[in-house]
């Protein structure tokens, strides 16, 4: 079989593959490489069906044994992939703490600690901001940057995870402190 036969692979008739066709994809190996969402944009394939045809096109270079086409990347690109990936979970875990804390820290009820939280949901609100437009612009920042906050974000992440059920005015105001220099950060970084 040659590698234009795109019937040859689960999941392609030959109405899909005069769609792939035209839609540029002519062999395999532009179908291993080409993107699930942009194969998934493809005219009627759709997200569902683009997962089983990357399937089957892994399955039959497992089956040939040939050497799945690799893309070689420098180990300046990989570090930075690495760099970047580690913030966006820290992103991610940063977020997850915070609605946590927001969870914990509510006075229920008790009107000493109503003035602290309504200081700490404003910049609980301020750094979620940051947080998102942060997340839009990743790969735009430079590495230096990127490990600055990685590791800021991993030392916020500790901090918050010792605050504990019940609360109490230091805590309130320590959160405070923290959350604000982190969202401080974020805003020097991002204008």
């Amino acid at each position: 079989m040659n590698q234009d036969d795109l019937t040859c692979l689960k999941y392609i008739g030959i109405a899909r593959m005069k769609l792939l066709n035209d839609s540029g994809i002519t062999t395999i190996k532009q179908l291993h490489e080409i993107p699930l969402e942009k194969l998934a944009e493809a005219k009627l394939i759709g997200e569902y069906y683009a997962k089983l045809i990357k399937n089957s096109v892994a399955e039959y270079y497992r089956d040939k044994n040939e050497k799945v086409p690799v893309k070689t990347r420098s180990t300046k690109v990989r570090r930075t992939d690495k760099i970047n990936r580690d913030l966006h979970k820290n992103i991610k875990k940063l977020n997850k703490r915070l609605y946590w804390v927001n969870e914990n820290l509510k006075p229920l009820w008790e009107k000493k600690y109503l003035k602290l939280y309504i200081d700490f949901k404003k910049r609980y609100t301020k750094l979620k901001v940051r947080l998102s437009v942060l997340d839009n612009i990743l790969d735009d920042l430079p590495k230096k940057d990127n490990k600055h906050i990685s590791k800021k974000a991993e030392t916020l992440i500790l901090n918050l995870k010792k605050v504990g059920k019940k609360p109490k005015k230091k805590k309130y105001k320590q959160t405070i402190k923290e959350i604000q220099s982190f969202s401080r950060l974020l805003r020097d970084i991002i204008s």
